[in-house]
């Protein structure tokens, strides 16, 4: 009893201290993240090619040779155009069409009333009540009514409203640039250590296997199984997560070409960092195609913009969703939505990101006691292999 009570102790203390270590740690994260991510992703294309390319750093070669490829042709092609989208995105969200008239044919005549400048998207929303009150009660009868203090106050409590949102939502669009130049950043420095990690990755697990011999035997016995099940749960939810964005992409993308919508790479670059958040995801993507829509063709056109939305998200869930994912990460939409609330509350953005990962990960191998994937075997031929064919390099 007490040897159990001793041992349920260290393990406490052992994963204490590791979580200690990562809060510590936790400025270094997002980097850390995108180093696993990408080297997980990029292991895989390596192992891929192993039935075509029998040397393992060939491949690996390869693989970092066509990521650098696709990474310039972003920075020269898609970076500079998302920035003037951007741009443009703000200053229509925030100009009226009254201020343009006044840039575009200089300062009014002296003594000529000018009208209280309105929002693009108020001048929408205007147009909607005055043909619904037309259609209502009729033309003569809404002239009247448009003359009078109630329809001034409504117009004006509508202006209010919008403009209160408008730095809102130039605020999001601000940051959502900046962030993308960190994420940016962060990406181009986890790329060079991923490859140096992978290049070497037969040496750094021969490495940590000694840790199973000697005073750290029992520290290796408790993390190194956790460590590795959790590894490959994220690895592939974010490995799948990251082909369903692409095809999101590609497919949105598709349709906001054929309804015409201009910032299509905006639009794009948003619904594919979106696609990394379940459920909520689509929603925040969907909004600033709205406002694009509502500012070309009016709701009709936020109307095929919603179409659209919920013809791709059904191919998602009943094609690419089950196709992918397969049988992991299989979660109800409702426990979804809770743990995307309470993640985004905790712990914000990677909250949001992580959340249904780690419960799916807590949920399977903690409450469940489902057996940690991968064995200490399965490594050491996994080494073997990658030192065999780092030999023919060498040869």
């Amino acid at each position: 009893m007490q040897r159990s009570l001793i041992l349920k102790l260290e393990k406490w203390a052992i994963w204490g201290s590791v979580i200690g270590i990562l809060y510590l740690l936790r400025h270094l994260f997002p980097l850390f993240f995108l180093t696993f991510v990408l080297s997980y992703i990029c292991n895989t294309a390596v192992k891929g090619l192993e039935h075509r390319i029998e040397s393992r750093r060939g491949r690996l070669a390869i693989v970092f040779a066509l990521l650098l490829i696709i990474l310039s042709l972003i920075g020269v092609l898609i970076v500079p155009r998302l920035i003037t989208e951007a741009a443009g995105l703000a200053r229509q969200i925030i100009t009226s069409e009254a201020e343009q008239s006044d840039i575009a044919q200089g300062e009014p005549v002296e003594g000529e009333e000018k009208e209280h400048p309105r929002s693009v998207v108020a001048q929408e929303l205007k147009k909607v009540l005055d043909n619904g009150l037309i259609s209502l009660v009729g033309i003569d009868t809404h002239e009247s009514f448009r003359r009078t203090e109630l329809y001034d106050a409504i117009i004006d409590n509508i202006d209010s409203t919008l403009g209160s949102l408008g730095p809102a939502v130039t605020s999001g669009v601000r940051k959502f640039v900046n962030g993308s130049f960190n994420v940016g950043t962060q990406f181009i420095v986890s790329v060079i250590i991923s490859f140096l990690v992978l290049w070497d990755l037969p040496a750094i697990g021969k490495r940590l296997a000694r840790f199973r011999e000697g005073r750290t035997s029992e520290i290796y016995a408790e993390i190194a199984p956790g460590a590795r099940a959790f590894g490959m749960v994220m690895g592939r939810a974010f490995e799948a997560q990251t082909v369903i964005a692409l095809v999101n992409t590609v497919l949105s993308c598709l349709g906001f070409w054929i309804l015409g919508l201009p910032a299509i790479a905006l639009l794009g670059a948003i619904v594919f960092f979106c696609s990394y958040i379940p459920i909520f995801g689509m929603i925040i993507s969907t909004v600033p195609a709205g406002i694009l829509a509502l500012r070309t063709g009016g709701f009709p056109m936020v109307a095929w913009v919603v179409v659209i939305v919920i013809v791709i998200h059904a191919i998602e869930a009943y094609g690419v969703n089950p196709l992918i994912y397969g049988k992991h990460l299989k979660m109800h939409p409702i426990a979804i939505i809770v743990i995307l609330l309470i993640g985004e509350h905790v712990f914000g953005l990677w909250g949001l990101l992580l959340g249904v990962p780690v419960s799916a990960f807590v949920l399977k191998y903690v409450i469940e006691g489902a057996e940690w994937e991968g064995s200490d075997e399965d490594e050491d031929s996994g080494i073997e292999d990658a030192e065999s064919g780092d030999e023919v390099v060498k040869a």
